[in-house]
């Protein structure tokens, strides 16, 4: 009996579906958002430290200034994103 079941071949597990690749975004697109992101960060810079400087102090808003910056540069620049 055991040999039996030896011999009986086993059937292949199903594999999962391929997952469809995201489609590149026109160069166009990618340039326009590069310029939105970099306003943005002029505008933070502009407008946000003065308001923290004025609000909270000269070490806090230089701390917050580098802290924010840091985040986000580290975000934009990530690699395989």
């Amino acid at each position: 009996m055991t040999a039996a079941r030896r011999a009986v071949p086993r059937a292949a597990a199903p594999r999962p579906a391929a997952r469809p690749r995201a489609k590149p975004a026109p160069a166009a697109l990618s340039r326009r958002a590069r310029w939105v992101r970099v306003a943005l960060l002029v505008a933070a810079v502009l407008l946000g430290l003065p308001l923290a400087h004025a609000m909270f102090g000269e070490v806090v808003a230089l701390l917050g200034g580098t802290l924010m910056l840091g985040f986000w540069l580290g975000r934009w620049t990530m690699p395989g994103r």
